[in-house]
């Protein structure tokens, strides 16, 4: 992801590939940072991060420095919390916090928040790799 948004031109970070109803490389990696620290959170039973995820999808960034800035910061956060526990009892239930779909289960097993911070993390990255290669695509004609 790193590698993504740097690569990626200032000019097209808030680029919303289909209109108003796609999410810029801007939000994308925004919201899938503080997902992904929410869900391994979950998983490893630490206090869950205070979170407006509703504002994940208002973000607009002028730089990649700053979303550069953002992925450094909250990777190393999210690296930290498995110096924390050494041992895991991932059959654990844990509570998330209050999910966009009111009928999504707020009380999950460890082991399922963690599998779901990595495939909610590599799901965006790939929607992210796409965008870009539609930006190329219509900036090439």
């Amino acid at each position: 992801m790193r590698q993504t948004v740097a690569e990626f031109p200032p000019e097209a970070l808030n680029w919303k590939p289909a209109g108003e109803d796609t999410n810029s490389v801007a939000v994308l990696a925004t919201h899938s940072l503080h997902s992904t620290h929410s869900w391994l959170c979950t998983a490893l039973g630490e206090t869950l991060p205070d979170r407006d995820r509703d504002s994940e999808f208002r973000v607009n960034a002028d730089d990649p420095a700053a979303l550069i800035d953002l992925f450094d910061r909250m990777s190393s956060e999210c690296t930290a919390l498995f110096d924390r526990e050494p041992t895991m009892d991932w059959g654990t239930i844990r509570r998330t916090h209050t999910r966009p779909d009111a009928s999504d289960a707020i009380e999950v097993p460890a082991a399922w928040a963690l599998l779901h911070a990595i495939e909610h993390l590599r799901e965006h990255l790939g929607q992210m790799q796409l965008t870009r290669q539609l930006w190329d695509a219509s900036n090439t004609k």
